[in-house]
């Protein structure tokens, strides 16, 4: 009966405990080295979309992506997340490669600054690039 007890805990707080780890993604961000993408002149919005999850990067005025086209959106598959990391890959699009990692971004949360940056999940931790800053906190 504890065990049963236990797995239904488990399955019913799942969805919160979930939402609680996304939180800290709340809030406006803007590139620390793109005066372009900064704070002041376009900071994005991260939010969930919650069937599957989703994370969205939102911005008002259209950036350049990846591909080198204008959009005002991103959206990735939350693959796997903790308090202070997201796996994630970008919606729609399947990259593979011989180490599994094609596709695949990890969305590392900083706290000095406060914002976050990217890494691919084959470097190493201490390799993370384009850093963003949580924009209550930047000086830009």
């Amino acid at each position: 009966m504890k065990h049963l007890a236990a797995v239904l805990f488990a399955v019913l707080a799942a969805p919160a405990l979930a939402q609680d780890g996304f939180e800290v993604l709340k809030g406006q961000f803007g590139s620390a080295t793109d005066p372009a993408a900064s704070c002041g002149a376009n900071p994005h919005e991260l939010s969930i979309i919650d069937n599957r999850p989703h994370l969205a990067r939102t911005w008002d005025q259209p950036i350049t992506g990846s591909a080198g086209s204008p959009r005002t959106r991103e959206v990735y598959d939350v693959e796997q997340f903790d308090s202070t990391t997201f796996l994630l890959s970008e919606e729609g699009l399947y990259h593979a490669d011989p180490e599994g990692t094609g596709g695949l971004w990890v969305m590392q949360m900083t706290q000095n600054p406060p914002g976050y940056c990217w890494r691919r999940p084959d470097w190493p931790e201490a390799r993370c690039e384009d850093q963003q800053l949580r924009c209550e906190n930047a000086t830009s």
